[in-house]
C-alpha cells in the first residue's frame, strides 16, 4: 500500500515525464465508513478495505498510479482518455456482499480533479479531488463529482463566514429582520425573527447566504442565542405598547443547538430576565430536524410546551413529512411551506394534499400559518380552505426591528382605508371569498 508521500512521488514522475498527456485525479472515499465499523465491527471494515485493494490491483493496468492515503480512501492517476465511472459500477456491490447479515449497503464515492497544471502541486491535486467529493449531494451506490473553480470558490467563501462570524457577533453586526403574519382580516398578529448580516461595506447578507454554513460549522447555536435575546427584548419593549402588546414573535431552533446549549432552561431564562409571557415567544422547529432527532425533540417539545411557549412546526410540506410526528408531539402551529404548491407539475392534486393537511391540522386543533404566499389567488385559496395566518412577500417582505412599527401603521391605515389595490391585507380577499 502506497503512502501519500510515495503516491505523490510516483505521480510526480509520470506528469513531468508526459507533460503533453491529460490525466485525472480520482480521489474514492466510503460514505460512512466510520458507521461500518460501528455497526459491523473493524473486521468487517477491514474486509471491505481489502476488496477494494483487490479491485484495484485487479485494475492497475488501467491506472498510471493509485495508493491508499487514508484509511477509507485511494487515490488514482489515470488516463483521462481511458477513465470511465462506468469501470466502478460494480464495486459497491461487491463490497456490499461482504456483510451478508442485513440489507445495508456499502456507497462508494469518486472526487475527480482534472489536471489542467501538471506542475502543480500533487497535494493540492488530491485536495481539489476532495472539495469535489466533498460537494456530493445524492444518495447512490456510485456517486461521482468533478472539481470546477466554483467549488474551491464556495470554499473560500465558507472559511471567509466562518472566520469573521465570531468578531461579527460581538460587535453585533447581525440584525434582528421581522416578516409580519397577517390573519384574514387583514391584522398583523405576529412575526418570524430572521438573521441578516450587516457587512462592513454595506452589504447585507440573507440568512440563505451563512445560515447553513454556521450548521455546518456548529457555529449556529451561538446566533440562535443572540436571536432569541433580541427578541425577548424586543418583546419587552412591545409589553406596554397597546398596539404591539399582543403580539408574538416567532424563534428559529436548529437541530445543532441541541448539543450546546439547554434551549428549555436558556428559554426561561430569557422570560423571566425581560419579564415577558413564553406565549409571546413562539418556538419553530423544522419538520426535517424532527425526523433526525425524534426522541430528544419530543421531550424537549413537551417540556417547552409545558412550559408555556407555543410550538411551530417549519417547513411542513418541504420535505418527506411524517404524520407520525405529528402523532407524537403537541404543536400549536403548522407552517405550511407553499414551495411545495410552486414546485408541482399537478396544481389540483397539490391543492387538493394542502386542502387535506389544512383541515387535518384543525381537528388536531393547530392553528395554520402558511409561507410562501406570493400572489393574491394563493391567498384567496387558504383562506377559503381554513388558513389562519398568512406569510410571504404577497403580505410584507422581512424588515428590520426598528422598521417593524411604520408596517403595522401601513396595516392599520389600509384596514381602514377605502383603497382597494394595496397588496398587503387580505381584505379583498375576504370581500371575494365570504
Amino acid at each position: 500500500m502506497n503512502s501519500m508521500i510515495n503516491f505523490a512521488k510516483i505521480a510526480r514522475h509520470i506528469l513531468d515525464k508526459n507533460p503533453d498527456k491529460r490525466y485525472l485525479l480520482v480521489r474514492s472515499n466510503i460514505r460512512d465508513f466510520k458507521l461500518v465499523n460501528q455497526m459491523f465491527g473493524f473486521q468487517k471494515g477491514n474486509e471491505i478495505l481489502t476488496c477494494i485493494e483487490d479491485f484495484l490491483y485487479d485494475h492497475r493496468n488501467s491506472y498510471a498510479a493509485y495508493g491508499q492515503i487514508a484509511v477509507d480512501q485511494f487515490v488514482l492517476l489515470v488516463d483521462k482518455d481511458k477513465f470511465s465511472t462506468t469501470d466502478f459500477s460494480c464495486l459497491p456491490k461487491i463490497c456490499s456482499e461482504i456483510i451478508t447479515t442485513t440489507n445495508f449497503r456499502v456507497h462508494i464515492q469518486l472526487g475527480i480533479y482534472e489536471i489542467v497544471d501538471p506542475n502543480m502541486e500533487v497535494y493540492s491535486m488530491c485536495d481539489r479531488a476532495k472539495l469535489a467529493l466533498k460537494s456530493i449531494k445524492i444518495d447512490e451506490p456510485l456517486s461521482a463529482a468533478w472539481y470546477n473553480e466554483s467549488i474551491m470558490e464556495s470554499r473560500i467563501y465558507n472559511k471567509k463566514i466562518i472566520s469573521e462570524f465570531e468578531s461579527a457577533l460581538e460587535n453585533e453586526a447581525f440584525v434582528m429582520y421581522l416578516q409580519p403574519q397577517a390573519n384574514t382580516k387583514g391584522e398583523i398578529m405576529s412575526a418570524e425573527a430572521l438573521a441578516r448580516w450587516n457587512l462592513e461595506d454595506g452589504t447585507i447578507l440573507s440568512p440563505s447566504q451563512f445560515i447553513k454554513i454556521l450548521e455546518e460549522s456548529e457555529l449556529i447555536w451561538k446566533l440562535d442565542l443572540y436571536m432569541w435575546e433580541n427578541a425577548a427584548k424586543l418583546l419587552s419593549q412591545w409589553k406596554n405598547d397597546p398596539e404591539k402588546k399582543n403580539l408574538s414573535i416567532s424563534v428559529n431552533i436548529s437541530p445543532k443547538d441541541l448539543y450546546y446549549v439547554d434551549i428549555e432552561k436558556k428559554l426561561l431564562e430569557l422570560v423571566e430576565k425581560y419579564d415577558i409571557s413564553p406565549k409571546k415567544m413562539n418556538v419553530e422547529i423544522t419538520e426535517s430536524s424532527f425526523i433526525n432527532n425524534p426522541d430528544l425533540y419530543i421531550d424537549l417539545i413537551a417540556k417547552l410546551h409545558n412550559a408555556g411557549f407555543a410550538i411551530e412546526i417549519d417547513d411542513f410540506g418541504s420535505g418527506y413529512s411524517s404524520l407520525n410526528m405529528l402523532k407524537n408531539i403537541r404543536a400549536d402551529i403548522l407552517k405550511l411551506d407553499m414551495g411545495f404548491l410552486h414546485d408541482s407539475n399537478d396544481l389540483i392534486r397539490s391543492q387538493i394534499i394542502i386542502d387535506s393537511i389544512i383541515e387535518m391540522a384543525k381537528r388536531l386543533d393547530m392553528q395554520v400559518i402558511s409561507e410562501g404566499v406570493e400572489s393574491q389567488e394563493q391567498a384567496a385559496f387558504l383562506k377559503i380552505n381554513g388558513c389562519d395566518l398568512f406569510q410571504g412577500f404577497y403580505f410584507s417582505r422581512p424588515v428590520p426591528a426598528d422598521k417593524f412599527e411604520s408596517v403595522l401603521k401601513e396595516y392599520n391605515l389600509e384596514k381602514t382605508s377605502t383603497r382597494g389595490s394595496h397588496p398587503k391585507t387580505t381584505r379583498d380577499i375576504v370581500a371575494e371569498t365570504a
